[in-house]
C-alpha cells in the first residue's frame, strides 16, 4: 500500500511491510547515500523489487555497501543480525562474516559477474553451532551508467534442509557399515518406468560388481543369475511386481563376473504400491549366504555314509507308511484285497527290521555326534546339527511303538481283505446285488445256527447293466448288508420284533439307486457325521475295526464317483442310499 504522506518521488518505497515502513521513516540523508530523491534509477527499481517480493532480497548499494533488505531477509537472519541493519555500511555490520563474503561481493562490484554459493555455513557469533545457518545465495551486479552500482542478494536458508541432509547421510553412512559387517547389500528399484535400478556398495561387493554397475540394467541383473536359477528367478520378481503381494524371500544363484565365483544369494524384498495396487517401487537386501550353503551341502556329505545304512530303514518306514496310507485311503479305492497276497513280506518282515535297525541307527547317530564334537563348526550350525540329530533320535523312538500299531492294523485289514479289484466293466446290478445278500445271508447263518432275518428283494428289472468294480462293490454291499444284520437281530433280542432287511435298486437313467434298509435301533445323531472316519465304530471292542464304512465310503465316491448317504429314525430303521453313475470314467 503507498503512503501518501511521502513526496512522489519516493513512491518506489511504497509498500513492503515492516522494513518499508522503516526505510521510508529512515534519514538516509545522514548516509553516504543521501536523500531518496537523489538516488539512481537503477537503485529505485532495485528496491521496488525487493520491497515486493516475499522471497528474502538484501541489497549492497555504493562503495560503503550501505543495506536494504526486506521482511523476509530480516525473519532469516534473525534478530541477532536484523536489529540496526538498515542504512549500515555492510563491513561494519557484518563483523567477522564478511571475511567470507566480502571478496565475492568486491567481485561483483569489480564487473568480473555474478556469484553462486550453495550450503554456505554463516556464522551468527554465536558459541552454539547448532544456531549457525547454512545459506545458499547468490551475488549479481545492479548495473548503472557508470558502471555496478551495487550487489543484489537473494537467497535461501536450508539449515533445516542441510542438517536434514547432513543426518541423513551419517544414518546411510551407519547402515553401509551395518550392512559391510552383516554382508548384507541393499538394493532399489524404480517400478514407474521400467526398472530403474540403485545397488549399494555392499551389494556392489556381494555381487562382485564395479561401482559403474550401481545402475546396472535389468538385464544386466538376469545374465549373472546362474543358468539353472535364471528362469524361475526372474519369473518370481516379475510376477511379484505384476501381482498383489508385498514382497517375498528366494534364494538363489550367481556368477560374480569379478571372479566367476559361482555364489549364493539370499534375496528379501518390500514392495511399494500406489492406491490403485500398482507396483512403483521395490526395496531389498541381499546377503550372501554361500558358506551357510556350503556348511549344509557337508554335513549332507557326511551323512551321506550313514544314509547308506538307513536306506533300508528309510525304505521299511516309507512302505510301511505307504502300506498305512493306502490300506486307511489309496487301497480304500482299489481294494484292500490288492496288498494280501503280499502283505506278510511287505509288513510283517520290515517291522521286525524296523525295530531292531532303530536301535543300531541310534547308535550310529551317537558315534557321528562323537566325530562331530571336535569338527571346527560354528556355533549356529553346531546348534543345528545338533538339534537334527536329537529329532532323528526321537524319531527311531516312535517307530517301535508305531510299527507295533501298524502290526495290529494289519490284522484288522485282513479282515476286510478278500480280492483284486480286477478291472472294471458292465455287470447286471441286480445280479450284483443279489449274489451278495445270499453270500452275506448264508455267511451269517454259518456263522449262528440260530440267525434268522427276514429278506425282501425289490429289484427294478430297469436298472439293467452298469460300468462298476465287481469285487469292490460287492465288498461294500457284504460290509452295508453284514451292519444291517447286526443292528436288526441286536433291536430282535431287546425289543422282541422280526428283525427285517430290505434291498432295493432303481433306476435312476444316467444312475442306478440301491437301498439297504434294515429295522434295527438307528444311529444316534451325535455320531452320524463320524460314521465313515477310518477306525470309528460302535461296536463293542473286538467285533469291528471302525473301517468298513470308511472303506465303503471312499469305494462309492472316489473309486465310482458315486455317492452314498444315510437315512435314520432312532428305534425304527437305517437305511444306506448309494448312487452309482452308469458308466465309469477312468
Amino acid at each position: 500500500m503507498l503512503d501518501f504522506a511521502k513526496p512522489e518521488s519516493a513512491a518506489f518505497l511504497a509498500g513492503g511491510g515492516e522494513m518499508g515502513a522503516e526505510m521510508r521513516n529512515f534519514d538516509w540523508s545522514a548516509t553516504p547515500i543521501g536523500a531518496p530523491d537523489d538516488w539512481p534509477k537503477a537503485l529505485s527499481f532495485a528496491l521496488r523489487i525487493l520491497l515486493n517480493t516475499n522471497h528474502p532480497v538484501l541489497i549492497w548499494w555504493g562503495p560503503e555497501f550501505i543495506q536494504f533488505y526486506n521482511d523476509s531477509f530480516g525473519q532469516m537472519v534473525g534478530p541477532d543480525l536484523r536489529a540496526e541493519g538498515l542504512g549500515k555500511p555492510g563491513r561494519e555490520y557484518w563483523g567477522d562474516v564478511w571475511e567470507l563474503i566480502g571478496p565475492d561481493v568486491e567481485k561483483v562490484m569489480a564487473g568480473k559477474g555474478s556469484v553462486w554459493r550453495e550450503h554456505r555455513l554463516m556464522p551468527t557469533g554465536q558459541q552454539d553451532s547448532s544456531r549457525h545457518h547454512y545459506w545458499t545465495y547468490s551475488f549479481s551486479p545492479i548495473e548503472e551508467d557508470a558502471g555496478v552500482g551495487g550487489v543484489l542478494v537473494i537467497c535461501r536458508d536450508e539449515t533445516q534442509e542441510y542438517r536434514t541432509n547432513l543426518a541423513l547421510r551419517a544414518r546411510e553412512a551407519e547402515l553401509a557399515r551395518v550392512q559391510q559387517i552383516g554382508k548384507i547389500g541393499g538394493l532399489e528399484v524404480n517400478l514407474t518406468r521400467g526398472f530403474q535400478n540403485r545397488r549399494s556398495p555392499e551389494y556392489l561387493a556381494i555381487h562382485g560388481l564395479t561401482p559403474e554397475s550401481a545402475h546396472e540394467t535389468h538385464d544386466d541383473w538376469v545374465r549373472r543369475i546362474h543358468p539353472d536359477d535364471r528362469w524361475a528367478t526372474e519369473k518370481r520378481f516379475l510376477d511379484a511386481v505384476a501381482g498383489r503381494e508385498d514382497g517375498y524371500s528366494l534364494r538363489y544363484r550367481i556368477i560374480r563376473p569379478s571372479d566367476g565365483e559361482i555364489r549364493w544369494i539370499l534375496a528379501k524384498t518390500q514392495i511399494e504400491r500406489d492406491e490403485n495396487g500398482n507396483a512403483i517401487r521395490l526395496v531389498g537386501a541381499h546377503a550372501d549366504v554361500t558358506d551357510q550353503v556350503v556348511a549344509e551341502q557337508a554335513l549332507r556329505q557326511s551323512e551321506e555314509k550313514y544314509r547308506t545304512l538307513a536306506e533300508e530303514l528309510s525304505l521299511s518306514l516309507d512302505k510301511l507308511r505307504a502300506a498305512q496310507d493306502r490300506l486307511v485311503h489309496t487301497e480304500k479305492l482299489a481294494s484292500l484285497g490288492q496288498l494280501t497276497a503280499g502283505i506278510a513280506h511287505e509288513i510283517k518282515n520290515p517291522l521286525n527290521f524296523v525295530n531292531n535297525f532303530s536301535r543300531l541307527s541310534g547308535e550310529l547317530i551317537d558315534e557321528l555326534l562323537e566325530l562331530l564334537s571336535d569338527a571346527p563348526l560354528a556355533t549356529q550350525l553346531r546348534d543345528e546339527v545338533d538339534g537334527l540329530a536329537h529329532t532323528l533320535q526321537q524319531n527311531l523312538e516312535k517307530i517301535s511303538q508305531h510299527g507295533k500299531r501298524a502290526d495290529s492294523i494289519v490284522k484288522n485289514m485282513l479282515l476286510h481283505s478278500r480280492s483284486v479289484s480286477g478291472e472294471h466293466r458292465l455287470v447286471d446290478i441286480n445280479a450284483v446285488v443279489d449274489e451278495t445278500l445270499n453270500l452275506a445271508y448264508h455267511g451269517a447263518r454259518a456263522e449262528r445256527a440260530n440267525f434268522n432275518i427276514a429278506l425282501k428283494r425289490e429289484y427294478d428289472d430297469r436298472s439293467g447293466k452298469i460300468d462298476l468294480y465287481p469285487q469292490e462293490i460287492s465288498r461294500v454291499l457284504l460290509n452295508l448288508i453284514s451292519n444291517g444284520f447286526y443292528a436288526a437281530t441286536n433291536r430282535q433280542a431287546s425289543a422282541g420284533i422280526e428283525p427285517t432287511l430290505v434291498v432295493a435298486t432303481k433306476d435312476l437313467g444316467d444312475k442306478v439307486e440301491i437301498r439297504v434298509r434294515d429295522n434295527g435301533a438307528g444311529i444316534p445323531a451325535e455320531i452320524r457325521e463320524r460314521i465313515y472316519d477310518p477306525f470309528f465304530t460302535t461296536k463293542p471292542t473286538g467285533e469291528g475295526t471302525g473301517l468298513g464304512l470308511s472303506i465303503s465310503h471312499d469305494i462309492i465316491v472316489k473309486q465310482h464317483r458315486g455317492t452314498i448317504n444315510l437315512e435314520t429314525q432312532p428305534n425304527e430303521f437305517t437305511e444306506f442310499i448309494i448312487a452309482l453313475p452308469r458308466k465309469l470314467i477312468d
